[in-house]
């Protein structure tokens, strides 16, 4: 647990002694069951917020109680190996004087937004509604870096598609694109909620989120909406790119399909011919018979293989 707390125009961090009334306050804990029981006996909050905040595996919301309301949202960053998206849960409660934040793991926008607020004292004399901007604010900004690369590699999984040569095997190409799939479904599941937590936090009129701060929160409603939109972008692009891949893999088994059955058709008539002379070679003069039979089996599929160039089947 870490608290700031602005009394006097000055900014003072230490732990839950600093978490008295009287003064805005903002208090970063991990959700252990020591602190969990605090924030329940200073602040008490409802027990299915708290039982919420105590277990990461909530859904992002925004919830309205008497005197606070809770938020979740998700912080997405990629695996360190880049195998796969990991999800990040930061709930907050926000009080006339005081924002409480919850997270398990590390979240460094937090910690950023946190330091500022330590050494510039104007940010949480604002109050702690600009404080909660700032954190949901710098969270949202993160996710453009992770959205940009996303694309960026869309980009080049079109262009591989379409490439004539490949660097990699069908099989390769394949799980790329259904691997970033199913990436841009988890951040459009988790994006779309969180812009509607947005759009309620920037409503003018509510008690614990003043209209000068509201303003603030429209601009984080802008970015999710951009971040959004470009995830719809890349899922667009992924689904002509698969149908790409498919067209592409379909044509090409069709060519081979039509050069395999090419060649049988020219070997068909010369198992004919072997056959048939096999059995009846004693029909034709012993000088005539072998020499006809050689020729008929070298003429024939040169004839037919000039018949299927020219009408461009092979």
């Amino acid at each position: 647990m870490r608290v700031l707390r602005v009394e006097g125009g000055q900014v003072r961090s230490g732990g839950e002694e600093l978490a008295g009334p009287g003064a805005p306050v903002w208090i970063d804990l991990a959700p252990t069951a020591e602190n969990m029981a605090f924030l329940a006996a200073r602040f008490r909050f409802h027990p299915l917020a708290l039982e919420d905040a105590a277990h990461e595996d909530q859904r992002v919301k925004l919830e309205q109680y008497t005197d606070n309301l809770f938020t979740v949202v998700h912080r997405i960053s990629p695996a360190p190996d880049d195998s796969e998206l990991l999800t990040h849960e930061v709930d907050a409660f926000l009080t006339a004087e005081a924002l409480v934040t919850v997270h398990a793991a590390r979240i460094a926008e937090v910690d950023r937004v946190f330091e500022r607020c330590a050494t510039e004292p104007e940010l949480l004399a604002r109050g702690v509604d600009f404080a909660l901007y700032l954190v949901h604010d710098a969270i949202t900004d993160a996710h453009f870096t992770l959205v940009d690369a996303l694309t960026a590699d869309v980009e080049e999984l079109a262009e591989s598609v379409l490439a004539e040569r490949r660097d990699e095997s069908d099989q390769e190409l394949l799980d790329r694109i259904l691997t970033a799939r199913r990436q841009h479904v988890l951040l459009r599941k988790r994006f779309a909620p969180q812009r509607e937590v947005f759009a309620a936090l920037a409503r003018p009129g509510q008690a614990l989120v003043r209209d000068q701060t509201a303003i603030y929160f429209r601009d984080v409603v802008d970015h999710a909406v951009r971040l959004t939109e470009e995830i719809d972008t890349g899922r667009d692009l992924l689904a002509s790119a698969m149908d790409a891949y498919l067209s592409s893999t379909n044509n090409r088994l069709s060519s081979v399909m039509t050069r395999l059955t090419l060649i049988s058709t020219i070997f068909l008539p010369l198992n004919f011919i072997g056959t048939f002379f096999g059995m009846n070679l004693d029909i034709l003069p012993p000088r005539l018979a072998v020499p006809l039979v050689l020729l008929s089996m070298v003429v024939m599929p040169v004839a037919m293989y000039g018949v299927f160039r020219r009408k461009r089947w092979l």
